[in-house]
């Protein structure tokens, strides 16, 4: 995907419309270089909209995306980082 940006917002919001409905969602995200915050709250976004007791786990995330989510949404049960 490469950054996710005022140019991208749109096509990852897209894409996270689409993630499968069950109780784990795995995203890989190593070929994320860059997400702003307005990225990152779309991200919180559609997984606040889920089913509840539904997690999306971020493999891979890259430092702002983490830096972020531990800024303004620190304790965000819908959300794990798996930094691996």
């Amino acid at each position: 995907m490469g950054q996710v940006d005022f140019a991208t917002h749109d096509a990852w919001e897209t894409a996270l419309a689409q993630l499968p409905a069950a109780p784990d969602v795995h995203l890989e995200l190593s070929e994320l270089t860059f997400i702003d915050t307005h990225g990152t709250l779309i991200l919180v976004e559609a997984t606040n909209q889920t089913a509840k007791g539904r997690r999306v786990v971020l493999h891979n995330p890259p430092l702002t995306l983490v830096r972020i989510l531990e800024l303004f949404w620190p304790s965000l049960p819908s959300i794990e980082v798996d930094p691996a």
